[in-house]
């Protein structure tokens, strides 16, 4: 119930985004307008079928209310497209690898929706391709110096929030047969080597520190989650939760700095 909540609210949250990007283009840009609406409705069904598997559990979501109550946030262009890139890219890989492992395992695949995760995935992957062909068409969003620490700091940003998500719910996970370490490493992996398309540089998850430290952010996540949920007094939770919310920031920052593989290096034009 949980990954159908979370996944239907993603969902929806990028079909309210392409809308949104859709009818403010119509006018300036008839051709990038059409594209993120055909993007909106992928997302809309998406979001319409996971809210249709979650009547099996008599719950549904009222995404209307999502519609009428938003409060708008704008966000620089290329913050937007970089976050969207991977966003996609690391759905679609999160999606192939399970639909992947309950092929080959379909005494896991207790839940029909499994199912339709290729065909679902599939979806994801050409939004990915759109957005790397938005990014590449602009040189300054990958061809300078603040593009590539911009680059990093979202690469670090979505492998970190994948691996506290993951590792919140093992359950999940191994609830289909897959081990939730394993599957983090290799959807981060996949989704990095895949960026090494768009972005001019990727982060070296071979390193041996980079899966230690994102896994010791889990753990320390986890701590912070209890804090929370405990009976203590406000200022009692807040003093306990300093130092690790430093720890964590300590770790990530450790991960920033550690040296970028350069892909613009490697990278052959082809005629």
């Amino acid at each position: 119930i949980d990954f159908l909540e979370r996944s239907c609210t993603s969902e929806f949250s990028g079909f309210l985004l392409f809308k949104e990007l859709s009818r403010r283009l119509k006018n300036r840009n008839p051709i990038l307008a059409e594209a993120f609406h055909c993007m909106a409705r992928d997302e809309a069904r998406h979001a319409g079928f996971l809210n249709k598997a979650m009547s099996d559990f008599n719950l549904s979501l009222d995404l209307s209310y999502l519609t009428k109550n938003r409060t708008y946030t704008f966000f620089p262009p290329e913050w937007i497209i970089y976050t969207v890139y991977l966003s996609e890219k690391i759905g679609y890989w999160r999606y192939i690898i399970m639909f992947r492992h309950l092929e080959s395992c379909p005494e896991n695949r207790f839940y029909p929706l499994f199912r339709y995760f290729e065909s679902w995935c599939q979806d994801e992957n050409r939004h990915g391709d759109f957005f790397k062909a938005l990014l590449r068409s602009q040189p300054q969003l990958w061809n300078n110096w603040k593009a590539r620490l911009w680059v990093r700091f979202f690469l670090l940003s979505v492998f970190a929030t994948h691996t506290l998500t993951v590792l919140e719910r093992v359950s999940f996970y191994r609830s289909v047969g897959i081990n939730p370490y394993e599957y983090n490493i290799q959807v981060i992996e996949n989704t990095n080597e895949t960026a090494a398309r768009a972005f001019p540089v990727i982060l070296d998850t071979e390193h041996p520190e980079f899966f230690r430290r994102l896994e010791e952010c889990s753990d320390i996540n986890l701590k912070l989650a209890e804090i929370n949920s405990s009976n203590s007094p406000k200022i009692v939770k807040f003093f306990q939760k300093v130092p690790l919310i430093l720890s964590i920031v300590g770790h990530l920052l450790r991960l920033y700095l550690i040296k970028p593989i350069d892909t613009e290096l490697s990278r052959e034009a082809v005629y």
